[in-house]
């Protein structure tokens, strides 16, 4: 009788090495897949961040084009204004001249 409990012992003992050992593997399998889905997460923020950049450096890089295009518009409607206040401004000067000259 006392070999039969030595003998349970035993086999209860080798049990839970057994099931500690299982839940050391398990462990360490858990950890290595958090350190991997964190890694991914990690790299998918990544990644949605530089994305995101590259959409705010396009939209400035648009919006800028656009306020340029504006500025070269106005800046040629107001050549195109200095050129014709310039051209009337000589017709001016030269009937004032031929009116001094022939007057």
């Amino acid at each position: 009788m006392v070999k039969e409990v030595i003998q349970d012992i035993k086999s209860t003992e080798a049990q839970a090495a057994k099931i500690l050992d299982d839940a050391r593997k398990q462990k360490a399998e858990i950890i290595a897949k958090a350190r991997e889905d964190g890694r991914k997460l990690i790299e998918q923020a990544r990644q949605d961040g530089q994305q995101k950049v590259k959409q705010a450096l396009a939209a400035a890089e648009d919006e800028a084009k656009r306020r340029i295009e504006e500025i070269a518009t106005r800046e040629q409607q107001d050549l195109e204004a200095i050129r014709k206040q310039a051209s009337a401004n000589i017709e001016k000067a030269v009937q004032v001249v031929v009116e001094k000259v022939l007057g």
